[in-house]
Formats: C-alpha cells, sequence, structure tokens
C-alpha cells in the first residue's frame, strides 16, 4: 500500500519526474522510495481517490474543470466529465457500486456519477456554500462531507441515495478541509485549518476527541491502521499522526516543494465488503446504496426509460 497526492501543479499517477507517492514500511512513510508519477503542467489537481478493483487513479481539477483517470501502473488519461463543472475540489470512490460522488464548490452542489462519468445525477444543491472534502462508506451506504462555509461550517452525512441527510457537526469548526472515515475503527476523523485541530469521533456524532492541536495549515486527510496522514499547506508536507498516542511521529517533505492538495491511500487489495448495488442491484440506471437496501435512481439526463424505486 502507498499514499498518493497531487502537489501544485503535479498529480500522482505513473511514470514522470517528481514526488508524489510514498509507499509504506509497516506504518512508517518509506521516504526514501518516493516517486513522482505524473506532470500535468497548467492544472491545479484537488482531489485524488483510488478504485482498488481496477488500479485506477481519479482526480478534480479546478483548471479544466474536469475529473479524469489514469491507471496506477500507467496508460493515457482518461477524462470522464468535463461539463457543467466549476469548481470540482472533493472525490469519492465507492469501489463495490462502481460509483464516483463529487463535490463543486462552486456550483454548491454534490453529485454522483458511474465510474465511467456516465448516469450523472445531482444528489444535493441546497443548503451548501463552500463543499470541498467527500469521502464514502461502501459497506453501510453512506456518504461524509465538509463544507467549510466561513459563516456557519459543517460536516455532514446522508446514505448514498441521498436520503437521511444529517448534520454531524456544526460546533467548534474553522475551516474543515480534510475529511476522512476509517471503517475498521468506525472513526470520522477531519483536519481543520481554522481551529488548527485534528479530530475524530464515531459516525453517529459521538465520542469526539481532539488527536492533535497547534497543526499549521491542512488541507487534506486520509486514514490507515493506527495513523493519520494529513497533508499541509504551509509545511509543504505530508505529515502523519498516531491517534494511538495523539502525537506526530513522522513528516514527508516532496523534493518539489509546493502545496500538497488531496491524499489517499492505494491498497494492494480490496478491503472485504459488501453492499446492495455490488451487481447494480437489477437497476435499470443508477443503483445506489443506503444502510439496509438500495434505491434505484435516474440520472438527470435520460436516455430511453428508467425506472426509480426503493428495495
Amino acid at each position: 500500500m502507498s499514499l498518493l497526492w497531487p502537489q501544485e501543479p503535479i498529480c500522482c499517477l505513473p511514470r514522470a519526474g517528481r514526488s508524489s507517492t510514498s509507499p509504506w514500511d509497516g506504518y512508517s512513510m518509506n521516504k526514501g522510495e518516493a516517486k513522482a508519477l505524473l506532470h500535468l503542467p497548467d492544472r491545479v489537481v484537488i482531489a485524488v481517490a483510488y478504485d482498488c478493483v481496477e488500479k485506477m487513479v481519479y482526480w478534480t481539477d479546478i483548471t479544466g474543470p474536469s475529473i479524469s483517470k489514469a491507471s496506477l501502473e500507467g496508460g493515457d488519461i482518461i477524462s470522464l466529465v468535463t461539463t457543467d463543472l466549476e469548481s470540482p475540489e472533493g472525490l469519492a470512490i465507492d469501489h463495490l457500486a462502481r460509483l464516483m460522488f463529487w463535490t463543486d464548490s462552486m456550483k454548491d452542489r454534490i453529485e454522483v456519477a458511474k465510474l465511467d462519468g456516465s448516469q450523472r445525477r445531482v444528489l444535493f444543491d441546497t443548503d451548501l456554500v463552500n463543499p470541498r472534502p467527500i469521502v464514502a462508506d461502501p459497506s453501510y451506504g453512506r456518504l461524509y462531507w465538509a463544507d467549510w462555509n466561513r459563516d456557519g461550517p459543517k460536516i455532514e452525512m446522508s446514505n448514498m441515495d441521498g436520503t437521511d441527510r444529517t448534520v454531524l457537526v456544526k460546533d467548534d469548526l474553522g475551516l474543515p478541509n480534510g475529511l476522512t472515515y476509517d471503517p475498521e475503527s468506525q472513526q470520522l476523523c477531519w483536519a481543520d485549518a481554522g481551529t488548527r485541530k485534528v479530530q475524530c469521533m464515531d459516525p453517529n456524532g459521538r465520542n469526539r476527541r481532539t488527536i492533535v492541536e497547534g497543526i499549521q495549515y491542512p488541507f487534506a486527510i486520509v486514514s490507515h491502521g493506527r495513523n493519520l496522514y494529513y497533508t499541509d499547506w504551509r509545511r509543504e508536507a505530508v505529515v502523519a499522526v498516531d491517534r494511538t498516542t495523539d502525537r506526530e511521529t513522522d513528516e514527508f517533505l516532496p523534493q518539489k516543494r509546493s502545496r500538497v492538495y488531496g491524499i489517499a491511500t492505494t491498497p494492494t487489495q480490496c478491503p472485504q465488503a459488501y453492499n446492495y448495488c455490488s451487481n447494480n442491484g437489477g437497476c435499470s440506471h443508477l443503483c445506489l446504496p443506503r444502510r439496509g437496501g438500495f434505491t434505484c435512481r435516474c440520472p438527470d439526463v435520460v436516455d430511453g426509460s428508467c425506472v426509480e424505486r426503493n428495495l
């Protein structure tokens, strides 16, 4: 398993010449093995996500704007979504249901589509001001996202079909840029550039605790084992934090120093999990999981007949 991140103006894809990935040695970053994957000049890549099934890296680009993918093993860049975008800043993948979800902080909405960019549908376009990070929990069919609206920042949750939308956190937030969910410990964690803290809680909004505080300017965060890894714009680094001891344990400074944006893990094997849309649930178009079931939904633009139903 490795860490994967984009830098300004670099993205983390194969066969190029600047640092963007770092493998692990246990829970430590093997910094001597860090390498670049792809150079994307004149692009600002914000979010990065990984599909463990096909070993594909997905990213959002706000200069296009666009959502694209490429193989971790090498190959051409494939553009997936290139229209009706303004500032796609968050990206999450459900590898079981073969779906991707993204936030657009200029259009103030959250959308879903198949992993090839087809069957696109707006999930939410109300009560959003600056949505940025979004993460998926495929086993339970849940989405989590943060809105860094300076007048009312919040962290929310919903089912992947858009039902049961709930505000989880609204107090003691400043600029919640980064968000991650660890299915093993069932902890939702975030990095806040306003309060300068990393905090975690359970997905029901209980047992909130501070992991570290007094950090500089975190942008994104990801969980692996006992560690949290966050990117920091001021330090221009990837920082490791042990959440069992609540202390920083490691730092990686890329050879090309610049702002470091999103961060993701690249597991060698997919985690064992199941959801109701693993085989599209018999839906004609979108199969969107939810806790205990799924919903067949139509894309916003339907080609032919489409049937919506709850199961």
